[in-house]
């Protein structure tokens, strides 16, 4: 669902961004079959979708509707029906620093589009808990393609086992949204950040400029991510002529450290650098050639400020070391998860 984010950008925002259905997670499924029948819907774990799943309407309840506690569940699989019984079966840019600067430029208008368009659709879309009755209807998809619906109170470990996705609508049921989930990294993650950094030039100098980084990885756990990263910076060297750098590595991230809404770790990567300078020339006739490839290693600290539970403020203090010279960069930017 998060990569649709990006994939579905202008339909998505056009249409309001998110559909008015819910998926509860199989962690959350799994949970809710261990809770009394007639408790299980008070505090139930559900986010919403970016695209519909594609099942059918189910009959609504009401506050009154009456708690049935013995299940006939019905599966279709392809056509058919059968009933159960509660068991379920690194590229280079340009060639000179004007041409890589006027092309990284070009990239990060796209980046920062779809970055824009993820979080749009992310921060919108409600993930959090919900107070359901216990007969609201949940819509199975099992990983078969089979397809059943049962009421949340009916859930057993076998359903829970066979269900490939679990489904709930509001307008099935007395749906009283409560409060949303904390920051959850796990799964697809993408970022932007933008601030300044320290550039080497050939000829030796080293001066600020504009520091850009994109990220789009993969979070495991809660904690610990990887990603695949790309840094552009400029400036004019001392001929007024443009200097770019760019950056490809790939990056681990770690952030065990939470207080509050307060979130920090660390940072740390390798790759490769390519620098291309224009117009460095010294005394005399002399001239440095101003193109250069080298190994990157990158690394520093990052703190985070969460939003909501996809998307977070993020601010990067890093150290490069590349071209037998070291760099720093500070930057801040939006990260989606």
């Amino acid at each position: 669902m998060r990569a649709l984010a990006v994939v579905l950008a202008g339909s998505l925002i056009a249409s309001g961004c998110a559909v008015n259905s819910y998926r509860i997670p199989p962690g959350e499924l799994a949970h809710l079959t261990r809770i009394p029948p007639e408790a299980r819907g008070q505090h139930v774990r559900v986010i919403q979708e970016i695209v519909a799943s594609d099942v059918p309407a189910a009959p609504p309840v009401t506050d009154e509707t009456q708690i049935v506690f013995a299940p006939s569940l019905e599966v279709s699989v392809a056509g058919g029906h059968r009933s159960h019984g509660g068991g379920f079966g690194g590229v280079k840019i340009g060639g000179a620093g004007n041409d890589g600067k006027a092309a990284a430029v070009a990239f990060l208008f796209i980046a920062a589009t779809a970055l824009l368009t993820a979080a749009v659709v992310e921060g919108s879309r409600f993930d959090g808990y919900a107070r359901l009755h216990p007969m609201h209807p949940v819509h199975l998809i099992g990983h078969d393609g089979g397809y059943t619906v049962v009421p949340l109170a009916w859930l057993d470990p076998g359903a829970v086992a066979w269900a490939d996705t679990a489904v709930v609508r509001p307008g099935e049921g007395p749906w009283h949204q409560l409060e949303r989930a904390p920051l959850s990294r796990q799964g697809l993650a993408y970022g932007m950040y933008g601030g300044t950094g320290s550039l080497r030039s050939a000829a030796g100098d080293l001066a600020m400029g504009p520091a850009w980084t994109v990220q789009l990885g993969y979070f495991p756990t809660q904690q610990l991510g990887l990603f695949a990263s790309v840094f552009f910076g400029w400036r004019n060297n001392r001929f007024d002529a443009t200097l770019f750098e760019s950056r490809y590595t790939a990056e681990l991230q770690f952030l065990p450290v939470q207080l509050g809404i307060l979130h920090a770790g660390l940072f740390g990567g390798a790759g490769v650098a390519y620098r291309f300078e224009d117009a460095v020339k010294l005394a005399g006739d002399r001239v440095i050639a101003g193109n250069e490839a080298s190994s990157a290693l990158v690394g520093g600290a990052m703190f985070q400020l969460d939003i909501n539970t996809r998307i977070a403020l993020t601010a990067r203090l890093g150290l490069t070391q590349a071209h037998d010279e070291q760099m720093h960069d500070a930057i801040f930017g939006l990260s989606v998860y």
